[in-house]
């Protein structure tokens, strides 16, 4: 079945990190920060993993720019563990979807979609990402996708071979410790992970950043 175009676009440390060891996640410039909110307006929906959802508490919308109509919010929490307080749930300046598993407390679920959440029962202990992107596409016209991360969802679809495009930005800072911009089980060679063609490398308007964009190349 088709699925959308997946973009992943964050911002990390020269050390690879896009947040420390405390969770601080403040890389962009205004920048980047515009460009970010650029992708936002011209994608149909942005996702992100649980994580993110409780460290940084984002708002999901674009900001910086005008949008014709804000994406739908994804938000991927197998447990949903994020709270009913976060701004994905109260703000209703764009629709909501929540995707989790059987093993997700049905009481929660029903908090959710009494607080006009939208959530997508997708898999039984953890979260079927590919049958999540084929609905979106089947049931709500998604054609593109934003993922703002955090690393483990980062690390998800790209190993199950799901998304076409990475932006990345590197930012002049080193935490030395903290969440890698991709965190999973990782590969043993450079063998085993996805072919990535680097389409442009640019200097970003501050003097201080360098963005990345690579293709996931198929076949």
């Amino acid at each position: 079945m088709p699925r959308p175009y997946v973009i992943i676009v964050s911002a990390a440390s020269i050390d690879g990190r896009i947040a420390s060891k405390t969770g601080y996640s403040r890389l962009s410039c205004s920048f980047d920060l515009r460009r970010l909110h650029e992708v936002r307006a011209s994608v149909d929906a942005i996702m992100v993993g649980a994580n993110t959802v409780i460290i940084d508490d984002p708002s999901l919308t674009p900001r910086y720019v005008k949008a014709v109509k804000n994406p739908i919010r994804v938000v991927i929490d197998g447990l949903l563990r994020i709270p009913l307080t976060a701004k994905v749930v109260v703000n209703k300046e764009a629709p909501t979807i929540i995707v989790t598993t059987e093993s997700a407390p049905i009481d929660k679920v029903m908090a959710l979609k009494n607080n006009g959440v939208d959530v997508w029962v997708i898999g039984k202990d953890r979260v079927n990402l590919k049958e999540a992107l084929e609905r979106l596409y089947e049931e709500k016209d998604v054609r593109r996708v934003l993922v703002e991360g955090g690393g483990h969802l980062n690390w998800e679809l790209i190993k199950e071979g799901l998304v076409d495009e990475v932006r990345l930005t590197i930012s002049p800072y080193v935490f030395g410790a903290g969440t890698s911009f991709i965190e999973g089980e990782g590969y043993p060679t450079t063998m085993e992970g996805p072919r990535l063609r680097l389409k442009s490398v640019n200097l970003c308007e501050c003097g201080q950043e360098v963005i990345l964009n690579y293709i996931i190349e198929r076949g």
